[in-house]
């Protein structure tokens, strides 16, 4: 008693959207275009963060205009090595050291000069 359902009633339209004959014909369109979109929306999300995070980080230490301050309170000269070099010159003391080595803990000496 059972009655035979015909098939064609179960059998699915094949109706595509224009989306996916497009995704299928250019499959850069679907992965390439939204992954390089992804990487430049974050890098102008995250670098705002970026900054207001080292802004934070120099308030609390400070060191880079505490460091101008004393300079500019100072009002000294850069390091300059040839200056240095000079004074060491004029001073008379350039030949009156020895390469003297320092003592070191027997665990600490190089593995090559043991014996």
């Amino acid at each position: 008693m059972h009655r035979e359902i015909p098939s064609s009633t179960f059998v699915r339209q094949r109706s595509t959207s224009k989306l996916q004959r497009l995704s299928k014909k250019y499959p850069l369109l679907c992965v390439g275009v939204p992954f390089l979109l992804a990487v430049v929306g974050g890098t102008f999300v995250l670098l705002p963060m970026q900054e207001t995070k080292y802004e934070i980080r120099d308030r609390r230490s400070g060191s880079i205009s505490t460091i101008k301050e004393h300079q500019a309170l100072k009002k000294s000269k850069p390091f300059n090595i040839q200056e240095e070099y000079f004074k060491m010159q004029t001073k008379g003391t350039w030949g009156e050291w020895e390469p003297k080595r320092v003592e070191r803990a027997e665990k600490d000496e190089p593995v090559w000069d043991r014996q």
